[in-house]
């Protein structure tokens, strides 16, 4: 410690040691009370849209249910069955009669009496719809029906059969308006609700993205501006799942589109539309957010004074011993024990700082022993140390400057000495690696070198070995090294064996051959293999294909629009062509199939266990990719696609040529089909008979 060096406190460390602690601990309470408040207010939200929903549901149910039981009364009032032209005229009388109380009461908008042949026989109020095919419908069904429509605003509208004497008698169409049920909604829930509808005639060059309009809205003052605003910044689609919040004047609504009946088409109008305006409930969560933020922080400025304190209290016994033991650097041995106060009573008992004073002074003791003792070696020092250096400095030299990994190892693979390449080689200081285990720095993978290595360690391996392996850097690097092991023994460990180990760094010339067998196996452009792989690897797939008994797949794919882009844009345009291709067959396939390139725009594809289904789905799917990628290349736009012909293992042949001819010929079906098309090759079929028709050049 020099004399410059800054003094800094004990109890200031465990102040602030204590303090990040509880700092941590605070800020993770924070996190944790900020999610958890998120997550419940956003459950919260849920039950509540889910009620929402659940209550909207309900009200029309019941709707319709009430209506239907107003058509069922009307019908015994008057049934169109009855023979007695007396009893039928005094049923119309009566509907005449109370015609307009039904409409002030019920909110009744047209009533219609037809027939058992489902034709109209008398009708009141204004005709919205033309009902007869759902007449003949619940007449031949013996069921009455519900449906919304919504020419401008919405109606609901109920059709149940009249049950004659016999038979059904008639049918009866009872149609009120459906802003009853949006007004319950509001006074129920206390939220707002309205009622999405098409709208033909609605114009894009407005602003709106949706071709819907409102036909009923619960305060349209306050909610009007709202959909107006969504229509024209959201899809109506992002509506449907589930509830999705909008930012607008300054407040927050949750905003929910549902489907008012379950139609055969899903999401077809009307829709409900709910907004709800959660502004206040997000500032009251805010506001409970940071209430609980600020008692944690006064709370934890009340733990760190308190931590101070006592700290401050229970070392300040610690400042006298921290004063004198620099007095034992300087040999003042006399002065350090007057500094050293020692209990001279135990009734409370000897802590530790109690043993740190009786340990002190009794390291004082033997301190001032061993000064005397050295005082009578320090004669016979320099001599042998002038020796011991010259041959440690003459060894050092010889194995510093080696340029091999030098390492110097106990039987258990404790390091003892390395040298500068062996250094080098590991990436990090020596004094990291004297006294780790050697084997550690080899990786997982090379389980051989560590197994051939203990057994030279146990002696069952001879007393040399040589072998390639690798060796793991300290930043996680891999490094190819030539190495030899050999058994000596050690003078400066009594005779132990030690292992000596020389290691020659040969990645070099690992790199030069992998790039040498890579190039020879891989298309330099996509990265995928090129026809010499693909034709390796075909044969032994295909062997276990036979022995094994399953199907396999080959797929011959021939882009359809690469030469365009070629001859149109150029070659580097066709080029990112391909990669982008290259990319997205690899997507689309399976880790266990085989992809190469094999011609200048033409892939092959290999996919053990196939069975048709699987082919079916995979030719598909590969198109259905390729369609999804678009390339731009001088102010044009092309759309990627195949044609893909199919051969199959061993329907289809026993070979490699015969699978590749079938293949090919397949392929060029396909392109007779249109771009982006597959064909399976059929044996029956004749496809040498069609023109210009010969096999692919690549697979002969």
């Amino acid at each position: 410690m020099g004399k410059n060096s800054l003094f800094f406190s004990l109890r200031w460390k465990l102040a602030i040691l204590f303090g990040s602690v509880f700092m941590v601990l605070q800020a993770v309470f924070a996190v944790v009370s900020y999610l958890n408040a998120q997550n419940n207010f956003g459950n919260d939200r849920k039950n509540i849209q889910k009620s929402h929903i659940n209550i909207a549901e309900t009200l029309t149910k019941d709707s319709f249910s009430v209506l239907e039981q107003f058509a069922e009364l009307i019908s015994v009032v008057n049934n169109p069955s009855s023979n007695d032209s007396k009893e039928l005229n005094r049923g119309v009388s009566s509907m005449d009669e109370n015609w307009s109380l039904w409409q002030l009461i019920w909110d009744i908008e047209n009533i219609v009496l037809f027939d058992k042949q489902g034709a109209r026989t008398k009708s009141w109020g204004n005709q919205l719809i033309d009902s007869d095919a759902t007449v003949r419908r619940v007449l031949k069904n013996e069921l009455p029906e519900h449906q919304i429509f919504c020419p401008d605003n919405c109606f609901q509208q109920v059709i149940i059969p009249v049950m004659g004497k016999a038979d059904i008698s008639g049918g009866i169409s009872v149609i009120r308006p459906f802003s009853d049920v949006i007004i319950k909604y509001n006074a129920t829930t206390r939220s707002d609700m309205g009622i999405l509808i098409a709208d033909n005639k609605a114009e894009i060059s407005q602003g709106s993205r949706w071709k819907y309009k409102l036909s009923g809205m619960t305060q349209p003052e306050k909610n009007q501006p709202v959909f107006e605003f969504i229509s024209k910044h959201h899809s109506i689609n992002a509506f449907f799942n589930a509830s999705k919040r909008i930012e607008f004047n300054s407040a927050v609504y949750e905003v929910r589109a549902l489907p008012i009946q379950q139609a055969e088409v899903s999401n077809t109008p009307p829709y409900f539309l709910f907004i709800d305006d959660i502004t206040a409930d997000l500032k009251h969560l805010s506001s409970d957010l940071k209430r609980v933020w600020l008692y944690g922080f006064i709370g934890l400025l009340a733990s760190l004074l308190l931590i101070f304190l006592v700290l401050h209290i229970a070392l300040r016994r610690i400042s006298r011993p921290s004063r004198a033991l620099p007095l034992l650097s300087k040999n003042h041995f006399s002065q350090f024990r007057k500094q050293i106060i020692v209990k001279s009573s135990a009734n409370l008992g000897y802590d530790e700082l109690d043993k740190l004073s009786f340990t002190a002074l009794n390291l004082t003791a033997q301190l001032e022993h061993f000064k005397q003792e050295m005082r009578g070696h320090t004669f016979n020092i320099p001599e042998k140390s002038q020796e011991l250096a010259k041959e440690r400095d003459f060894i050092r030299q010889l194995v510093e400057l080696a340029p091999v990994i030098i390492i110097i190892q106990k039987l258990n693979g404790i390091i003892l000495t390395i040298n500068h390449a062996g250094v080098d080689s590991l990436e990090t200081e020596s004094s990291t690696i004297i006294g780790k285990v050697f084997d550690i720095f080899l990786p997982e993978s090379d389980q051989e070198h560590l197994s051939k290595l203990n057994r030279l360690r146990t002696g069952e391996y001879g007393d040399q070995m040589q072998l390639d392996g690798l060796i793991l850097t300290e930043a996680g690097k891999l490094r190819d090294i030539s190495w030899l092991h050999k058994l000596i023994p050690s003078k400066e460990h009594g005779d132990e064996m030690v292992i000596l180990t020389l290691g020659m760094d040969i990645s070099e010339r690992k790199i030069a051959e992998a790039r040498n067998i890579r190039m020879a196996y891989y298309d330099y452009l996509t990265g995928l293999g090129n026809r010499r792989k693909f034709y390796e690897e075909f044969a032994p797939k295909l062997a276990s294909a036979e022995r094994y008994g399953y199907q396999l797949a080959l797929f011959y794919l021939d882009l359809d629009r690469f030469k365009e882009i070629n001859d149109t844009s150029g070659h580097d345009a066709g080029d990112n062509f391909l990669k982008m291709i290259a990319n997205a067959l690899k997507e689309a396939i399976r880790s266990t199939d085989l992809l190469c390139r094999v011609g200048g725009d033409e892939f092959a594809l290999l996919m053990p266990h196939a069975d048709m289904a699987g082919v079916e789905h995979i030719a598909k799917k590969i198109n259905t990719v390729l369609k999804t990628q678009t390339f731009s290349s001088n102010g044009k736009t092309y759309t990627a696609s195949a044609s893909i012909g199919v051969a199959v293992f061993p329907l289809h042949g026993a070979t490699v040529n015969e699978l590749m001819a079938n293949a090919d010929l397949a392929m060029y079906q396909a392109k007779e089909l249109g771009r982006g098309q597959h064909h399976l090759f059929n044996p029956e079929y004749d496809y040498r008979s069609k023109p210009n028709r010969t096999l692919a050049h690549h697979f002969r």
